[in-house]
């Protein structure tokens, strides 16, 4: 399956009736397919105490505190179903949490390659993925600095006042896969910042992204690259634009289909 430049796949289970997007049961797997999901997992932190997070954010107290194993089933439940071959998480603790998670709900399904690093985000949660795929190579930039980012053009949003230092707020995590048959694919899991009043700093990371992207693009124009996460954004965002005027293809635009707005609109 060729999945060069897509720009996100997701797979909701288990809804209720009255549920707007999405699938109640996953589809059937193709043959000779990679399938690929993005599931933001919400605080999932193990069992272990981590003396870097106490305090305010503790992760043996009450925020986040640690996972309770009821739900651990059911976030591996939902797992299960969509058997995903690469499945990248948001919210994810860190490596020692996903490894955890890994061996102890998601035994036998495969996920023997693993990526989590350090995203730099107070609260303590990375981006993360599991493969049943090799993972050749991982990268993340931990609090770049995107304060030089040039955001060209009309309809940005106003950065408040006052704002001299702009960084990564959760660094995207960059993972590359190989196929035992040669075929090779570029991740770039993301966790943009979330609320209405941040429009401007996705902007910032999202041009970021997309500027990395595309230096990966030069390099070999012939690169496989998905990007995905969780954008807090609709499709109309500016920031989501950034990645679709950048050359990314909206996998999930069926999806909005039956929403009101001017996909060509300049940025």
């Amino acid at each position: 399956m060729i999945l060069q430049c897509c720009f996100a796949l997701f797979i909701a289970l288990a809804q209720p009736d009255h549920h707007k997007f999405g699938l109640k049961e996953a589809q059937p797997r193709i043959d000779n397919t990679i399938r690929v999901c993005t599931y933001n997992v919400l605080n999932l932190f193990d069992h272990t105490n981590d003396p870097t997070l106490e305090g305010e954010f503790d992760d043996m107290g009450n925020n986040p505190g640690p996972t309770s194993i009821e739900r651990c089933k059911e976030l591996a439940k939902a797992i299960r179903e969509v058997d995903a071959d690469i499945l990248a998480l948001q919210e994810v603790e860190s490596l020692e949490a996903l490894n955890w998670f890994n061996e102890k709900f998601l035994n036998g399904m495969g996920y023997e390659y693993v990526a989590s690093l350090d995203a730099g985000y107070y609260r303590g949660v990375e981006q993360s993925v599991l493969s049943r795929i090799p993972i050749s190579h991982t990268t993340n930039w931990p609090n770049e600095s995107l304060s030089n980012v040039k955001r060209v053009g009309p309809n940005w949003t106003d950065v408040p006042r006052g704002t001299d230092d702009i960084r990564y707020q959760r660094s995207p995590l960059c993972v590359t896969l190989q196929t035992k048959g040669g075929y090779t694919l570029t991740l770039f899991v993301l966790h943009h910042k979330a609320g209405r009043s941040t429009n401007w700093h996705r902007e910032y990371e999202a041009i970021r992204t997309m500027e990395k992207v595309n230096e990966m693009m030069l390099k070999n124009p012939n690169a496989n690259i998905m990007i995905l996460g969780d954008f807090n954004a609709a499709p109309w965002d500016k920031s989501v634009k950034v990645y679709l005027e950048g050359g990314m293809i909206d996998s999930m635009s069926h999806r909005s289909t039956n929403v009101k707005y001017d996909e060509d609109a300049p940025l």
